[in-house]
């Protein structure tokens, strides 16, 4: 069989697992619908000895089959293999602060976008949508979110233990990044990045001495320039996370804690800033416009990213229009594989499989274009 004719039975194999996860929803709600009332609430406990399953899992059952089937179009999305579970099931979150108008409105548009894209950038893509469709409605859920912040302990195996720590976002992105600072600013010597990480941020909660960070701490916060004129509140992008609504935002840009890349109000894209190693100011201009490795499905923020010259360095050509952001794992398989890429006149990035496939990496601007 050709590599190609594999590629197309992977793909039709992989959308037949949304079509029985849409049938396991609709007949496990005949089930629950032909219940008693007054037996409905124990239905997890029903699915226990049909399933062999925990009455915990077999609630979770319900609960998404209930959400698959409240929500018709994007049931029937799922049932004909364009997205599969995990994204079904993350519009129905994202559009869960919306009206039942806005909610008509906003997934087929989410659907469309999530058929063609990985989850994350489905998910950052639908955060940025919603909180276009009803700004208010985003940050009552935000609000809401909020209030469920807290500090969980696991226990693991061989002595060791995780600390989960839930936080607003910009408050994480900023605690990160000092404990990212101090980490790579240590003297080198027998431990990872991520183990000196690990170690300063237990010193830093245990009240321990630790060094200073390098710099100061700040977060990237990207928004056209009509927010900052106030003809706008369009949703504002955190580097590293995705949008976020404006209001959340307006004391840190009043505290200076941000760095500011305007857009162009027409396109949403980054605007303007020859050595092979990019300048400061390339490097991050091409992160602002491809905020994550220009692999396919690879979602690798660009800050960690090695700035690839797309065609081979020929001692003039270390431009804005030929450097792009991938991953050191995306960037040998170029180097070293029978993949390839090249940069497109309008600024998208398309790659060559190894079979001859050519897959596109869509523009994803960082800002809404204007609407005139």
């Amino acid at each position: 069989m050709a590599p190609a004719d594999i590629e197309d039975e992977l793909v039709a194999a992989y959308a037949a697992i949304g079509r029985a996860v849409a049938d396991f929803a609709l007949t496990l709600m005949k089930l629950y619908e032909d219940l008693d009332p007054q037996v409905q609430q124990y239905a997890g406990d029903v699915l226990m000895p049909l399933l062999r399953v925990s009455q915990v899992k077999g609630n979770k059952l319900i609960d998404r089959a209930m959400s698959l089937v409240e929500h018709p179009v994007v049931l029937e999305a799922l049932s004909e293999g364009r997205i599969d579970e995990g994204k079904a099931l993350m519009i129905i979150d994202q559009v869960s602060v919306l009206d039942a108008a806005n909610q008509a409105i906003a997934e087929p548009v989410l659907i469309a976008h999530a058929a063609t894209h990985n989850y994350t950038a489905s998910q950052r893509y639908a955060r940025r949508y919603v909180l276009k469709l009803d700004a208010e409605a985003a940050l009552r859920r935000h609000e809401e979110k909020r209030k469920q912040r807290l500090v969980e302990k696991f226990n693991l195996d061989d002595g060791m233990c995780s600390l989960r720590v839930v936080l607003p976002a910009l408050d994480a992105a900023l605690a990160f990044d000092r404990i990212d600072r101090i980490a790579r600013a240590l003297p080198k010597d027998d431990r990872t990045l991520d183990q000196k990480r690990s170690d300063v941020a237990a010193d830093l909660l245990m009240g321990k001495e630790t060094p200073a960070p390098q710099g100061e701490v700040c977060v990237n916060l990207t928004m056209p320039i009509t927010n900052i004129l106030g003809l706008t509140k369009d949703p504002v992008m955190l580097a590293g996370y995705g949008p976020l609504p404006a209001p959340i935002v307006a004391d840190v840009a009043a505290n200076g804690i941000w760095k500011r890349i305007l857009t162009d109000p027409v396109t949403g894209m980054a605007e303007h800033i020859t050595t092979y190693r990019p300048t400061p100011a390339q490097r991050e201009l091409i992160n602002a416009r491809y905020p994550t490795c220009t692999m396919v499905g690879c979602n690798q923020p660009a800050h960690r990213c090695d700035l690839d010259h797309c065609c081979p360095f020929d001692g003039t050509n270390t431009t804005v229009q030929n450097l792009r952001p991938k991953c050191r794992h995306h960037h040998r398989m170029k180097t070293h594989s029978n993949w390839s890429c090249e940069n497109r006149p309008d600024g998208t990035h398309a790659w060559t499989t190894p079979s001859g496939r050519v897959i596109e990496t869509e523009l994803e601007p960082i800002a809404e274009p204007a609407p005139f």
